[in-house]
């Protein structure tokens, strides 16, 4: 038997070669495997909506809440000081360089609403100061970039 080649038999050939590379296609991506970035993204998508009200919380404050340096041995944290006595929070010194530096202190301004943090002996360089506190049940949350000369 003898093939005629005709643009009918083209167009099956061409047919059968899109079917059989999509079939192809379709095994070799279902034998891969699927796994999320992380298993509980759902509980973390709701802490960080919890995360953007505590921040809207916190540009509320406005001028009140300040993170500064006082020349290059002392971070100067300032919350209101209405909230001051009441709060229960953290101050994280993150250094993305090098996760061995990073520091974990509690939020404790005094009754003026201003907390002071030795710099002195901390490696040089970009630091991130991440504040996370709580009043009467509402979250609070700003994070600022300070520079260690």
């Amino acid at each position: 038997m003898i093939i005629k080649w005709n643009w009918g038999v083209g167009v099956a050939l061409a047919y059968g070669v899109f079917v059989t590379s999509t079939a192809g296609f379709v095994a070799f991506a279902m034998s891969r495997p699927v796994s999320l970035v992380r298993s509980d993204y759902y509980e973390e998508s709701l802490r960080e909506d919890q995360k953007q009200q505590a921040e809207a919380n916190a540009r509320a404050l406005g001028d009140r809440l300040a993170i500064t340096m006082d020349g290059r041995s002392d971070l100067v944290v300032t919350v209101p000081a209405e909230q001051a006595m009441d709060l229960h929070g953290t101050v994280t010194l993150y250094r993305a360089s090098d996760p061995g530096a990073d520091r974990l202190l509690a939020l404790a301004p005094s009754s003026g609403g201003t907390q002071r943090i030795a710099m002195a002996g901390m490696p040089s360089g970009h630091w991130l100061v991440q504040l996370r506190w709580t009043v009467a049940r509402r979250d609070f949350y700003t994070e600022q970039e300070v520079t260690l000369r």
